[in-house]
């Protein structure tokens, strides 16, 4: 999960797979459920959107949660996916088929490629940074919707689903990052896994690839 401060509102970023790690995260960081204004989920997996209704549960005032629809039909191993408690405080925003712009510099793309999964975008002053949850129809797809609407593109952050690859395919992908792209920050993390984010450091240098940790925080 991701949590932007920007424009004066928080907007959540997918919500992980366990509410308990959710909530506890969210605990040990002081932030409150009710201080959130929006949730958006990138992809329909449980992995993604697991946490959800916790989430609510621990909420007193409904929230919009942005989505493509067959984030709805995920269920989680013991029950709905939303309870029967917490549903009338879940508003449903469609989303998947256009660019959204949630803030002054924060937007939502459409799904990437063939997909259904949605990247994020944070336009900063040196360049938009990019949000990606797993990147599962490639990581160029996201960059290349990015840069088609942006032109430009500063930074990288979050998955890329590729912990199972072989160097090879690495450094495949850190070539269409780093060069054709010209991505210049990275900060990687979730399900590339450890031994991704080692290839990819491999592919690279140890220093491009920067530690993003859950707790962390970024200022741009």
């Amino acid at each position: 999960s991701f949590l932007f401060d920007v424009d004066g509102k928080r907007i959540m970023f997918d919500t992980g797979r366990s509410g308990r790690y959710l909530i506890h995260n969210m605990g040990a960081l002081h932030i409150k459920a009710d201080s959130v204004d929006a949730v958006v989920i990138s992809n329909p997996s449980i992995e993604h959107v697991g946490g959800l209704n916790a989430f609510m549960t621990n909420r007193t005032v409904p929230v919009d949660v942005y989505a493509v629809p067959e984030v709805w039909r995920c269920k989680r191993p013991f029950g709905k996916l939303i309870s029967d408690d917490n549903a009338g405080g879940v508003h449903m925003r469609d989303a998947g088929s256009e660019w959204i712009q949630l803030t002054e510099h924060l937007f939502l793309s459409p799904v990437i490629g063939g997909g259904n999964e949605m990247a994020m975008v944070l336009r900063t002053n040196e360049g938009p940074m990019v949000f990606s949850a797993r990147a599962t129809e490639g990581i160029g797809s996201t960059l290349w919707a990015v840069k088609d609407r942006f032109h430009i593109i500063r930074g990288l952050v979050g998955g890329i689903y590729m912990h199972k690859l072989k160097q090879p395919a690495v450094n495949g992908i850190a070539s269409v990052i780093t060069e054709e792209y010209s991505v210049k920050e990275l900060y990687i993390n979730g399900c590339a896994g450890r031994e991704g984010i080692q290839k990819l450091r491999d592919a690279t240098s140890n220093d491009r690839i920067k530690d993003f940790f859950a707790g962390d925080e970024l200022t741009f």
